[in-house]
């Protein structure tokens, strides 16, 4: 009899409790994938990669779990993405992870290219391994921040892949000005 009253007990999985915090109803996923050795493993750590005033400041939340979405704290996290003005140099940086697995980076929505639309590359490096991802960022945000000022150099915005790496949850801080900044939010899993 015990066991009938906990075959129709609701089931909570590890993913809907640590996933609580993001907002929306199905949270931003990214699943990475391993990559090959680099040449070097050299990365810059630094959490702020753009002064605010380089385009649409923007901050990014990223949770780092592995195959049974546990944090995983003390693994590196870099990201590169494209500056806002076309001809400018990429953007780059790394973080480690806090206790909770969350890394965070004070940056700017980024710019893109005719071939790829606006993301942001992610490396992991965790135990000596390698593992790679994108971030993409919905088409409706694209859309609006590519007619802002300091974007109108880049050429008409793609709309992220059918089936990208992650699409980012994006929430601007002040609904009725996007130069107010945008807080996007996603978490990264690995198979390790």
């Amino acid at each position: 009899m015990g066991h009938e009253e906990r075959a129709g007990a609701p089931v909570i999985t590890r993913r809907s409790i640590i996933t609580l915090d993001f907002p929306g109803p199905v949270p931003a996923i990214c699943q990475l994938r391993p990559a090959g050795p680099m040449a070097t493993d050299r990365f810059v750590v630094r959490r702020e990669l753009a002064p605010a005033d380089a385009g649409v400041p923007m901050m990014l939340r990223v949770r780092v779990l592995d195959a049974v979405d546990r944090p995983l704290p003390g693994a590196i996290l870099e990201i590169s993405h494209h500056a806002p003005d076309a001809s400018a140099a990429a953007l780059h940086g790394a973080q480690l992870t806090d206790p909770h697995g969350y890394a965070e980076f004070k940056t700017v929505f980024p710019g893109w290219s005719s071939e790829q639309p606006a993301g942001i590359a992610v490396t992991l490096h965790l135990a000596g391994s390698r593992d790679v991802g994108r971030f993409h960022f919905p088409a409706q945000v694209t859309g609006q921040v590519a007619e802002l000022a300091g974007y109108e150099g880049n050429p008409s915005p793609l709309p992220p892949p059918v089936l990208p790496a992650g699409i980012l949850h994006v929430v601007p801080r002040d609904r009725y000005d996007l130069t107010a900044g945008l807080l996007a939010t996603i978490n990264a899993v690995t198979d390790r």
